[in-house]
């Protein structure tokens, strides 16, 4: 009896894809060896070919039907398949009979791994046999019309649910011996991942963001892009999301919003693109000073990455930047006692080519031959180099500090660079914060020219500057990053809030383009109600615990500030120092059969201020580093732990059982008004139809408690299995 096989070509599992489901609903397996996925999109229009190469590492030949589920919201003109080279036939099923196709193995599989492909359109096609230890290539291609939203085009590429290290959705009973794999299989391995997307625009592509995967961008000019994704491993579950703005170049701005729940406050993210491509009119010139520790600690290889770093630099600035160099030890070197033009490069290496390695650390006096150098300079930065504490002329960190703030009123970005673990994390940060700069470390085994130099790429063409935004008709509340950075070509500017009231927003943004002020209006909508775009809220959450981390470290712990961290930890199940032994407590209080209590004796709790506290060494820099990502972060943190999962907003655990329940659910107070339905159930699929945006919690397993438009809702194996849509409707509409 042939098998029905449901490869579905957009799942991206964690070691294999491609599921075999027989006639009693039971997997076998098929093994993605490689994933190729090259788009091109003009405008809206996207012509896109997926290659994927399976193994059948079983002894049976497998044959049957191939299910390819295509991206929601596109609208599909043509689509082709092939098997190594041959033309496939096949049909394509509308969204009500791939539902109704996915209920059925669902219902028969026991298993809800492919829920989230209910209410895709889906192409169908006969699969020829593939032998047990052979592979196949299947190359698909569709065209599709993307939707847009405004000027927001949104392109999606569907993702299947993690599986287990055979492609298979994990069961609740073994698989029989017949479906075992082969002797001398080939082991399961991740399989070669590219994604490639060219972008072309009639008018200009801006505000280009992905929330669900790191993406490299590559402009060949405002109307083109090309945007990749390599992986070593396969690409992650979920689904990968692309946004891009169609429109002027000048200033692109983007808003997305999140706001599951009308009585609790909702977030947006605000994106915001310099002009990709800026003529020499819009370029603005750059006063640099670069400050080198040449201390006796810096003697050896440090030293000479450091100016290798320098000579790099050097070479690369633009006819209309100026810099200055400062070395420092016990004493200050200038390289001339003010700002000097390219002209005067090679006189400057020759400056770097005689430094030496020697004395002690004078970063007070080093900083403040910098800062005077600049008084007059409406473009000056400064980047710091140091890999030591302050051993001579002032080194008391709080004086440094203030003497620092005052010899700077401009407000001159301040970029310190620590080497090694013997720094001191607190001056240097907080140096970077008070000027709306960063600080960043170079461990002892990297290369401190490659970190110099990419940093320089990064900021050697700054583009807007001096920027302040305001907001007129809603108030947000909780805004990171609090000091808006300097945007640089390539750069995105990405700020998150939060609001409780919803209406029009007109958002209101001053700066300096080039040598121009400038000055734009962007009006958005704060809805009342938007259940889209959930990574916002992750992510607004992510910055926002990363502002008060280094709120505290820098300036020391208040029970507001310890507090609030907690609490948004613990909503978005995010790792911290207050709260990464609050996870285990919670999953292992979550792992308890009902009834037990749980002795916390064994659970550490080390403030999380010892941490916090430490100024010098490998656990302060790795702490600093951490926070910096997560204030800086342009995608959400993954939820923490194992036996945690976040879904609309929402923390649920899971309990020994296997069933995931919503934190915040009392059995005692709740239970009364909980409303059940009996998993792969007529009932429970009526109300997945009903109600889609339940699937996300659905997805969970055949046991979740979960809480659903002002109710709860308990899925499990003996809830009731005929409920009517009436009732349905009377209970959640």
């Amino acid at each position: 009896m042939p098998l029905l096989a449901l490869l579905s070509v957009f799942a991206m599992p964690a070691r294999g894809q491609g599921v075999v489901v027989g006639p009693d609903g039971r997997p076998a397996t098929l093994l993605l060896q490689a994933h190729r996925v090259d788009a091109t999109v003009h405008d809206q229009v996207a012509v896109v070919t997926v290659t994927h190469t399976f193994l059948n590492p079983g002894r049976e030949t497998v044959e049957g039907t191939l299910l390819f589920p295509l991206p929601p919201g596109a609208q599909v003109s043509r689509f082709s398949m092939e098997i190594d080279g041959k033309e496939l036939a096949g049909e394509l099923l509308s969204a009500e009979e791939a539902r109704q196709l996915y209920e059925d193995i669902v219902r028969r599989s026991l298993d809800p791994a492919l829920l989230e492909l209910t209410g895709y359109r889906t192409f169908r096609a006969r699969v020829f046999p593939i032998p047990g230890g052979a592979t196949r290539t299947i190359t698909l291609r569709y065209d599709a019309t993307l939707p847009r939203e405004g000027d927001r085009v949104t392109f999606r590429y569907p993702l299947q649910a993690s599986l287990d290290s055979w492609g298979v959705p994990p069961l609740p009973r073994p698989l029989p011996p017949e479906r075992a794999p082969r002797e001398n299989a080939p082991a399961a391995t991740a399989p070669r991942s590219h994604l490639r997307l060219r972008l072309k625009a009639v008018t200009a592509l801006t505000n280009l963001y992905s929330p669900s995967h790191r993406i490299d961008v590559q402009r060949k000019d405002e109307r083109e892009a090309i945007v990749t994704l390599d992986n070593d491993e396969p690409f992650d579950g979920g689904e990968f999301v692309l946004y891009y703005r169609l429109g002027p170049a000048d200033l692109g701005a983007t808003l997305f919003t999140h706001r599951p729940y009308r009585d609790r406050p909702g977030y947006f993210m605000l994106l915001l693109d310099p002009p990709p491509f800026t003529g020499e009119a819009a370029a603005r010139p750059k006063d640099l000073v670069f400050v080198l520790d040449t201390s006796g600690s810096m003697a050896g290889e440090k030293l000479e990455q450091a100016k290798a770093a320098l000579r790099y630099i050097l070479d690369r600035l633009e006819a209309h930047d100026r810099f200055a160099l400062v070395a420092f030890s016990s004493d200050v070197d200038t390289f001339r006692p003010g700002l000097a033009g390219p002209e005067a490069r090679d006189d400057a290496r020759y400056f770097v080519d005689r430094l030496e390695a020697r004395g002690g650390t004078n970063i007070h006096d080093a900083l403040l031959a910098a800062l005077a150098m600049l008084e007059d300079s409406p473009h000056g930065m400064i980047v710091f180099l140091t890999d030591g504490l302050p051993t001579s002329g002032e080194t008391d960190e709080g004086r440094i500090h203030r003497h620092v703030g005052a010899a700077n009123p401009r407000g001159v970005r301040l970029f310190p660079f620590g080497v090694g673990y013997d720094v001191n994390t607190r001056l240097l940060d907080g140096l970077a914060r008070e000027t709306g700069a960063f600080a960043d470390y170079i461990a002892p085994e990297e290369n401190i020219e490659e970190r110099i130099t990419a940093f320089y790429d990064r900021v050697r063409h700054p583009v807007l500057t001096g920027l302040d935004l305001t907001f007129d008709g809603v108030a947000p509340e909780a805004l990171t990053p609090r000091r808006l950075p300097d945007l640089y070509r390539g750069g995105q500017l990405i700020l998150t809030g939060r609001y409780r009231t919803p209406g029009t927003v007109t958002v209101v943004l001053h700066g300096t383009l080039g040598d121009a002020p400038v000055r734009r209006r962007y009006t958005f909508a704060l809805p009342a109600l938007e259940r889209e775009h959930d990574f916002v809220a992750r992510l607004w959450a992510t910055r926002r615990v990363g502002e008060l981390l280094d709120e505290i470290r820098l300036y020391g712990e208040n029970d507001e500030l310890r507090d609030e961290v907690i609490a948004l930890a613990k909503a978005f199940g995010l790792v911290t120092p207050y709260t990464s032994y609050l996870v285990r407590e919670e999953e292992g209080r979550a792992a308890l059969p009902p009834g037990c209590e749980r002795d916390d004796r064994h659970v550490s709790r080390e403030p999380a201020d010892a941490a916090l506290s430490l100024t010098t060494g490998r656990v302060a820099v790795e702490m600093s580093k951490s926070i910096r990502q997560m204030q800086e972060a342009g995608r959400a943190a993954p939820p923490a732990g194992a036996g945690l999962r976040v879904v609309a907003g929402r923390t649920l655990l899971r309990n020994a059982a296997g069933a995931w329940i919503d934190a915040e659910f009392d059995a005692a107070t709740d239970t009364a008004g909980l409303h059940r339905l009996r998993f792969a159930s007529r009932a429970y699929f009526t109300f997945l139809r009903l109600y889609p945006e339940a699937l996300a919690f659905a997805r969970l397993g055949d046991r979740v408690t979960f809480f659903f438009r002002g109710r709860y809702v308990r899925i499990d194996p003996e809830g009731p299995a005929e409920i009517d849509e009436q009732t349905l409707k009377r209970w959640f509409d």
